[in-house]
């Protein structure tokens, strides 16, 4: 980023200051008149009326305005890295309505299709064979419908979720518990560095330096709930971070799936109690798809995909082709692919059986 309008600087300068919540930042803001550039204007006359933040907040605030922005550019430069508030157009979404949306995010990659349809798969950083082989079936099926897939960066389910979501070729979205400029688990370095390499984005609402402290990992799962359509949950402690994901998601009137696992296992006690208590049980990617009417379009349209891949015949692809862009007569189709009419009545009659196309009013026919 070359610049910052004023109220990425007034927002981030905020977020730089320890012991500034997200929550304090909101109500900084409404207290100035629900402006941050009110903020910048006019902390320091204020400054004794904000019994909110603590003195050494407020003197490092004061401290570090006037050189704030050029430092912050310069990290965000040595980074690779920017910036986005919940003012600025390009700001996901989906984040905007949810209770506590993060007034700033740190991110490397983009956040182009980061408002797609989205699922968050979860769960154990200690993840068993089971729990990982699930994973990877999941994620690689729902990345082949198209589905961005949102986790945590973390070891375990998180890792496996994002690696076989790059594997399949779909955006991945990691969203972590610290400083922008940090790597947290050091080992998963190289999955940062292909997440940003292969369209996928990494985000955090924490300010430079910050490091992964575990309060940070609970709000952050707000984030990943947020962003996401639906939460699934694959291997979970009855006390842990994932169960904390899935209590956001239903907050959030997100749908909620747990794949189930041996009763007598430490890892599928938090999975199969979010189960009994409603979550959807899921034991394939349809269970998931049943639920949520966005991804069931598009596995209808997978599937047709499919299905007319397996019809080899030239002119019946011609046909299908032809009829993708509408409903046509016989004549028309005629007329458009220069096709012997008889060869044109035989072949519908064909694609007829193979329920691939149908008739309908007007002498018409059209793609099942």
């Amino acid at each position: 980023m070359d610049r910052l309008n004023i109220n990425q600087k007034a927002i981030a300068w905020l977020n730089s200051a320890k012991g500034i919540s997200n929550k304090k930042i909101k109500n900084l803001i409404d207290y100035f008149n629900g402006s941050p550039e009110y903020i910048w204007e006019n902390f320091e006359s204020e400054k004794f009326n904000l019994s909110l933040l603590k003195p050494e907040t407020i003197s490092f605030l004061i401290n570090t305005k006037n050189s704030f922005e050029e430092r912050l550019l310069k990290s965000l430069s040595d980074e690779k890295a920017s910036l986005v508030t919940i003012y600025d157009e390009c700001y996901p979404k989906k984040l905007r309505d949810i209770y506590g949306a993060p007034a700033i995010l740190y991110y490397k990659g983009t956040l182009d299709g980061i408002d797609n349809l989205s699922i968050s798969i979860v769960g154990s950083r200690k993840a068993t064979s089971y729990g990982k082989w699930a994973a990877e079936k999941f994620a690689s099926e729902l990345a082949a419908l198209g589905v961005n897939i949102v986790s945590g960066l973390a070891a375990g389910i998180d890792s496996v979720a994002h690696r076989s979501a790059l594997k399949s070729g779909a955006k991945t979205i990691g969203i972590i518990g610290c400083g922008i400029d940090i790597i947290y688990p050091k080992f998963n370095e190289r999955l940062y560095s292909e997440l940003e390499e292969k369209g996928g984005v990494v985000i955090t609402e924490y300010p430079f330096g910050m490091q992964p402290m575990p309060n940070n990992f609970h709000d952050r799962n707000r984030i990943i709930s947020g962003l996401s359509d639906g939460v699934l949950v694959i291997e979970a402690q009855e006390k842990s971070g994932t169960l904390i994901t899935a209590g956001h998601a239903a907050n959030q009137g997100k749908e909620i799936f747990a794949v189930p696992g041996n009763i007598d296992s430490l890892y599928s006690r938090g999975t199969n109690s979010l189960i009994r208590d409603g979550a959807k049980l899921t034991i394939s990617v349809d269970d998931i798809i049943e639920e949520i009417p966005e991804l069931r379009k598009k596995a209808a349209v997978k599937s047709k995909y499919m299905y007319f891949q397996e019809i080899t015949d030239e002119n019946e692809i011609k046909i299908i082709n032809c009829l993708s862009s509408g409903s046509k007569t016989v004549h028309e189709i005629i007329e458009e692919l220069r096709i012997d009419s008889g060869k044109v009545l035989s072949m519908l009659t064909m694609l007829e059986i193979k329920g691939a196309v149908i008739q309908i009013t007007g002498s018409r026919f059209t793609l099942l």
